[in-house]
C-alpha cells in the first residue's frame, strides 16, 4: 500500500498551554459580524491548538462549497491569538488602507490578506470569536516537503520580494509579525512547476503581532521579557525574539532563515532524526544562532555541502541583518534589490530615494503625515457647561445610525459585538448558572500564580485546623463570634445551667422561700446580669 500524503493523515486535534479546544461547529452555521454581513460556513480545512479554520460563503442562501472564496478562523472567547490576530487586521488591513499604501509607494499589490470580518458567535451557550480572510492555495511549507525539502534558487528569490513587501507594509503600521515562516506564507494556486513561480505569497496568522512602535510613534526599548522568552516557532526564531521582544530587524532574520532552509534543505541547528526541535534547548539555539552570524560568509558556506557555492546575495542578506540595529528602519528596497533581476531594480538606491522612497536610514519621515494612520483624537465633551440629568435631557429624534469604523477604531477590539453569554431566559425556566472561571482560563502572570499558591495555602491550613480540632463546641459556635463574645456566650451558659438546677432543687423540696432568701437571689442574678453587660461593652469597643 503506497503511503499518503502528508495533506491526507488525519491531524489529532491538541489544545495549547493554557487554552482549551472549542467544539466543531455544524456545516450550515450562520455567523453575524460586526457590521451585520452574515456568513455561512461550510467544512473544517484546518485545526491547530488554539481554533479551527472553516470554508466560508457570503451568500447563505445555499450551501458553502469546496472552491468558496473566503476561510473563517474560530476560537473559543477564551483564547488569545485570534483576539490579537482580529485586532491587528481592523487597525491595519483593511482595503482601503492596503490600497492607499501601495498607490503611495507604487506597488501594484501586497502579500498581506485584507479584512473581511469578524464578531462573536454563541453556540451550545459557549461563546466564540471569529474572523474572515480571503482563501488561498497551498502553503509553502508543504509545498517544501513536496519537493524533497529544496526548493528552485528562482522561486526563494520570488518568495523573498513579495514577503518583504509584507513585511515592509506591516511594519510601516507599527507591528512586526514575529512568526514568519513556511506554513504561515500561502500562495495563490495549488498546482506545481511553472505556475508556483508566478503565483502570489500571502503572509497570514497575526497571532503573535507585536507593536514595536507606541501610540506616540515612538520604537519601543529593547527589554528581556522572561515571559516572552523564545516566543514563535523555535527553527526560525530571532535574537531579539529569544530575549523576548519583538522589532523590524527581527522579522527579517526570520525571514533569512526561512531563505536558507529553502535552499540548502537545513537549518545547521536542526538535526537529521528531529526536524520539530521539540526537545532541544532553546538557550543552545540561541547560541548557534549568535555564533552564525557573528561570522556569516563561513557559516552560510557549511550549509551548502559539496561543490555549490552559497548566493552572494543570501550572505550580503544576512550581513546586513547582522549589522542592523534594534530600532533602525530597514532599507527594504536595498534588500529587494539582492533577490530581484531585472533593469526596474538596477538603479542606484540613492536615486530611489531621491524620487521620493521614505526610508529613515536616509532621512526622516513624519509618522502622522502618512495618508494610512491615523491620530486618535480625545473625546470632546458634550455639554459641559450645565449639567445632564434624567428630565433636563433634551428629546432628540432617533435618526438611523450608519456605520463607522472611527467609531469601530475607537473601541476595544474585544467589546466590539456585544452579545450575551447566554440567550434571554423563557419566563418558566431559571436562567443558567455562569460557566466557572478557572486559573487556566487565560495565561497567569507571575504575580497571579504567587497570589494562588498563597490562596491554595492558606485553605489548606484552615482546613487542617478544622480537622485537627476535637472539641464539640467548636463545631457547634457560629463562625462569626469573637473570642470576647465567646466567653460571654459561655457565661450565660453557665448561669442558665444554674438557674435550671435551683428550680429543679425548688421542686424537689417543695418549700417556700423566705423573704431573705429571694432577695439574696435576686442580688445574685443582678450581679451577674451587671458583669455580663460590662463584657459586653468591653467587646464592641
Amino acid at each position: 500500500m503506497a503511503p499518503r500524503r502528508l495533506e491526507e493523515i488525519p491531524v489529532k486535534r491538541i489544545a495549547a498551554f493554557g487554552c482549551r479546544l472549542s467544539s466543531r461547529l455544524p456545516r450550515g452555521e450562520i455567523l453575524t459580524d460586526i457590521t451585520e454581513n452574515k456568513w455561512r460556513i461550510g467544512d473544517p480545512i484546518g485545526c491547530g491548538g488554539f481554533g479551527d479554520i472553516y470554508l466560508a460563503s457570503d451568500d447563505i442562501t445555499k450551501p458553502v462549497e469546496h472552491n468558496s472564496k473566503y476561510v473563517v478562523k474560530i476560537e473559543p472567547h477564551n483564547n488569545g491569538p485570534l483576539f490579537v490576530e482580529m485586532n491587528f487586521y481592523i487597525r491595519a488591513a483593511r482595503k482601503p488602507m492596503i490600497q492607499s499604501w501601495c498607490k503611495s509607494y507604487g506597488r501594484r499589490r501586497i502579500g498581506v490578506p485584507t479584512y473581511e470580518g469578524s464578531g462573536s458567535h454563541i453556540y451550545q451557550n459557549q461563546r466564540y470569536r471569529f474572523l474572515v480572510i480571503p482563501r488561498y492555495g497551498i502553503d509553502v511549507g508543504k509545498l517544501f516537503v513536496s519537493y524533497g525539502r529544496k526548493l528552485s534558487t528562482k522561486l526563494v528569490n520570488g518568495l523573498a520580494v513579495q514577503m518583504l513587501d509584507a513585511l515592509e507594509y506591516i511594519h510601516s503600521q507599527g507591528y512586526a509579525h514575529a512568526d514568519v515562516k513556511g506554513s504561515n506564507i500561502l500562495l495563490t494556486t495549488n498546482g506545481l512547476g511553472s505556475e508556483v513561480e508566478k503565483a502570489q505569497a500571502f503572509l497570514v496568522d497575526y497571532g503573535l503581532a507585536y507593536r514595536f512602535r507606541s501610540g506616540n510613534g515612538v520604537h519601543k526599548p529593547f527589554v528581556h521579557d522572561e515571559r516572552r522568552a523564545h516566543e514563535g516557532t523555535l527553527e526560525f526564531t530571532s535574537r531579539d525574539a529569544h530575549h523576548g521582544t519583538h522589532s523590524r530587524r527581527g522579522d527579517l532574520e526570520t525571514l533569512g532563515y526561512n531563505l536558507l532552509q529553502w535552499l540548502c534543505g537545513k537549518l545547521p541547528w536542526e538535526k537529521e532524526n528531529e526536524l520539530h526541535l521539540s526537545t532541544v534547548n532553546p538557550e543552545e539555539i540561541q547560541a548557534q544562532k549568535e555564533k552564525m552570524l557573528s561570522d556569516v560568509s563561513l557559516s552560510i558556506q557549511k550549509c551548502f555541502s559539496g561543490k555549490r557555492k552559497a548566493p552572494e546575495n543570501l550572505i550580503e542578506y544576512f550581513t546586513y541583518i547582522s549589522r542592523l540595529g534594534f530600532e533602525t528602519k530597514p532599507n527594504y528596497t536595498y534588500l529587494r534589490n539582492l533577490f530581484c533581476q531585472g533593469s526596474m531594480f538596477e538603479e542606484n538606491i540613492l536615486t530611489l530615494v531621491n524620487k521620493g522612497i521614505t526610508n529613515e536610514n536616509f532621512s526622516r519621515c513624519k509618522f502622522d503625515s502618512l495618508p494610512y494612520l491615523r491620530e486618535r483624537k480625545p473625546c470632546r465633551p458634550v455639554n459641559g457647561e450645565i449639567r445632564i440629568t434624567r428630565n433636563t435631557q433634551p428629546i432628540v429624534p432617533k435618526k438611523v445610525i450608519e456605520f463607522s469604523w472611527e467609531e469601530v477604531l475607537s473601541r476595544h477590539p474585544d467589546k466590539l459585538a456585544k452579545i450575551s453569554v447566554f440567550p434571554p431566559p423563557f419566563s418558566l425556566t431559571p436562567p443558567p448558572s455562569p460557566p466557572p472561571i478557572t486559573p487556566t482560563s487565560s495565561l497567569p502572570t507571575y504575580a497571579m500564580l504567587n497570589v494562588l499558591q498563597r490562596m491554595k495555602e492558606k485553605q489548606s491550613g484552615i482546613i487542617r485546623h478544622k480537622t485537627s480540632s476535637k472539641s464539640s463546641d467548636n463545631e457547634l459556635k457560629p463562625k462569626w463570634m469573637t473570642p470576647a463574645m465567646e466567653e460571654i456566650a459561655q457565661l450565660i451558659k453557665r448561669n442558665l445551667e444554674l438557674a435550671s438546677q435551683a428550680k429543679v432543687s425548688n421542686l424537689n423540696n417543695s418549700r417556700r422561700l423566705t423573704r431573705s432568701e429571694s432577695a439574696k437571689l435576686r442580688r445574685l442574678e443582678n450581679k451577674s446580669t451587671e458583669k455580663i453587660n460590662s463584657r459586653k461593652r468591653k467587646a464592641s469597643s
